[in-house]
């Protein structure tokens, strides 16, 4: 029952990080079948049809125009992040890691994926985890002071991609300061 739908969902969730990690390498001729491989190795007890829905979902992630740059040889997956922001005036320290990282002309793409529900096209997205990213490009922008950071949480579903504007980077970090108080 639940615990049985919860475990299949951990197990997707892992897959699609690999293959979003890993697939990027090899030439996108190779992609369909090296993640076949991979899913089919991984999960063998995983019925065919859903294998097949986890590689598509993963493909259609890379055919997404906007989600391009971050799937170049010179794009960086698991990027390990650390350093010190002021957040409600204080210094944090701020650790993490991001699921795929690409310096784009003047532009810094950070992405999360998740394997969850996607919010609804007009619902705020869940609290956790735009602060999560809102943290990682607040920490960027220390970084690459002179580029354009754009956070986006992507929905390997659909799938469904949100960037965050200042707007919302400003409220998910108000949220982390608030609870500190």
């Amino acid at each position: 029952g639940r615990r049985q739908a919860a475990a299949e969902a951990r197990q997707r969730g892992k897959l699609i990080h690999s293959l979003v990690e890993h697939l990027p390498r090899l030439a996108p001729d190779r992609r369909t079948d090296a993640a076949a491989h991979f899913v089919a190795a991984r999960a063998p007890s995983m019925p065919k049809p859903k294998r097949d829905a986890l590689v598509a979902a993963c493909l259609r992630l890379f055919a997404e125009p906007d989600l391009a740059p971050l799937f170049t040889r010179e794009a960086r997956a698991e990027v390990a992040l650390s350093g010190s922001i002021v957040l409600g005036g204080e210094v944090r320290r701020v650790f993490g890691r991001v699921d795929r990282l690409a310096l784009d002309g003047d532009r810094v793409l950070v992405c999360d994926f998740k394997t969850g529900r996607p919010p609804a096209e007009d619902a705020p997205l869940p609290a956790a985890e735009a602060a999560q990213i809102a943290l990682y490009a607040t920490l960027l922008q220390t970084i690459y002071p002179d580029r354009t950071i754009v956070p986006m949480l992507v929905w390997t579903s659909g799938p469904v991609l949100r960037r965050l504007d200042p707007d919302e980077v400003a409220a998910a970090l108000a949220t982390i300061g608030s609870e500190a108080a």
